[in-house]
């Protein structure tokens, strides 16, 4: 079944509706014909079922496993060496204890929300089938009182019957479409969770590389939480970028890399490393980098702190909420767009927190923070304007200039090219939704605009968690909101200060 499929019944439905009397024959046999050659809504109650079952399977094996490893973990495990980048085994014991417990989550419900869809599935499905034959029965009895095509024929006109065979075909398209819209509703609430929970899973892997397993588990465990949905230090697209460009690599640059993440101390910061390679440096430019982070590489909340604009309350570090506002200026598009791309490029966030020189008082300080802050995103602002702008004296940047911007910033250091799509309605925004959704459980930050009577904002949708979003303001916050929120056209989060209605978003093309 497709969204077509309902509009063609609820397009039928109204025409049925409308063919009563004497001259409502003909329209009413068309429309019932029509009704009934509407296909059925797909899913086959005993595949799902398996699938249920199967789900349901391997749940239990994880579960097992977790079992096993919590026992692992529980009894401590001796310093010692393992993988080719010689983690420790208690990280990876860690690493996969993260990991299974990731993997129970994303299978939880699974196997009970199958399971509800094959019942709706089947309890429409014979329903729908009596309603087809029904109209297709009314169709026969409706054509038998009209000649010359679709005209009445009052020699066979019956207008007892002809109310009888209306009522019937309403009630049966009626019932064809409320049936179609329930699992039409059903699947796309099922759609939406599986697209959460791969999400989460494709967060917990680093397919592709010419690491070890037990590597590749510590990379993109590294900086994750089982029991929420931060996926740690390297987005999945991020992931799957470092273990191209680790595999592009030469023997030369290969060995020197992974010299670097052997050398390291962390896992978090192994994945910094990675999440630079991704960022498109090359084995140079990681090395300086690393250099530069080294002696803080087991310091989560340092590494926090200055490798992205995000960590607005990560504790007691001085930099954690200095800054990352735009203050009194009109650089909206500009800010959250410095912002993303310091959200998906360690060496640049490096640079704006400590000008390249960690450790410096002089430079790795709140205030020296902001003043580079304001100095890069007015630099953005001003090469992303035009002079038409500038002579009239206006403040602020058009959706064709953030899409410009983003591709420059942050697609560029994502390998993606984004585009603009508009949002002009309720279906619009709800339409969008799941694009949105899938680009931010990838990793790419979306610019989304919104506009309040004369009054426009650039904001930034940087998460999301089953059925919320989260959002940077470029004031200097993030928050969260309901998908409700974003559909019904308020994102405000109650802020009257705050232009609410989404008008448009920046989508990159790996998504639609």
């Amino acid at each position: 079944m497709t969204d077509d499929d309902l509009g063609r019944l609820r397009h039928e439905q109204g025409n049925i509706r409308a063919a009563y009397g004497l001259w409502g024959t003909g329209e009413l046999a068309a429309g019932c014909s029509a009704g009934a050659r509407v296909a059925g809504f797909g899913g086959d109650p005993g595949t799902l079922d398996d699938l249920a079952r199967n789900l349901a399977e391997v749940h239990q094996i994880a579960s097992r496993a977790g079992d096993l490893i919590r026992d692992l973990r529980g009894r401590g495990v001796a310093v010692g060496w393992a993988g080719d980048t010689q983690v420790e085994a208690a990280e990876a014991v860690e690493a996969l204890f993260s990991g299974v417990h990731g993997l129970l989550d994303t299978l939880g419900d699974l196997p009970a929300r199958v399971d509800a869809y094959r019942i709706m599935v089947e309890r429409w499905a014979t329903a729908d089938l009596a309603a087809a034959d029904d109209l297709t029965d009314v169709a026969a009895h409706a054509a038998r009182m009209t000649t010359l095509g679709h005209l009445p024929d009052p020699s066979d006109y019956d207008a007892d019957l002809m109310s009888i065979l209306h009522r019937r075909a309403v009630r049966a398209i009626d019932d064809r479409v409320t049936g179609h819209r329930a699992v039409a509703e059903a699947g796309r609430d099922l759609a939406a969770h599986l697209r959460d929970r791969a999400a989460q899973a494709r967060g917990r892997r680093m397919d592709g590389s010419p690491l070890s397993a037990l590597d590749q588990v510590v990379l993109t465990e590294a900086g994750s939480d089982w029991r929420s949905a931060d996926l740690g230090v390297l987005t999945p697209a991020q992931a799957e970028r470092a273990a191209a460009a680790l595999n592009r690599l030469g023997d030369a640059d290969r060995r020197t890399l992974m010299a670097l993440l052997t050398s390291a101390v962390s896992p978090e910061q192994r994945a910094y490393l990675m999440k630079a390679l991704a960022a498109g440096y090359p084995v140079g430019d990681v090395a300086g980098f690393n250099t530069m982070i080294a002696a803080h590489g087991d310091d989560g909340p340092w590494l926090a702190a200055r490798l992205g604009p995000f960590a607005l309350d990560a504790g007691p570090d001085p930099l954690a909420g200095a800054g990352w506002s735009q203050g009194q200026l009109p650089t909206c598009v500009a800010a959250s767009t410095v912002a993303a791309r310091a959200a998906v490029d360690p060496v640049y966030a490096l640079h704006l927190t400590t000008g390249g020189r960690p450790d410096d008082p002089a430079h790795d300080n709140p205030a020296a923070f902001r003043d580079r802050w304001r100095a890069e995103q007015l630099r953005i602002y001003d090469d992303g304007r035009d002079l038409f702008q500038r002579i009239r004296g206006s403040d602020g940047m058009t959706s064709g200039q953030s899409t410009a911007i983003a591709n420059e910033q942050i697609g560029a250091r994502t390998g993606t090219t984004y585009h603009n799509e508009e949002l002009d309605s309720l279906d619009g925004r709800s339409g969008m939704l799941a694009r949105i959704e899938a680009a931010v459980d990838e990793g790419y930050p979306v610019p989304v605009t919104t506009r309040e009577g004369g009054s426009a904002h650039q904001l930034m949708i940087i998460g999301h968690q089953g059925d919320q979003l989260q959002i940077y303001n470029p004031w200097g916050y993030t928050y969260w909101i309901g998908e409700d929120a974003f559909t019904d056209g308020d994102i405000s989060h109650g802020d009257p200060d705050l232009p609410g209605m989404p008008t448009s978003v920046r989508l990159p093309d790996e998504v639609g």
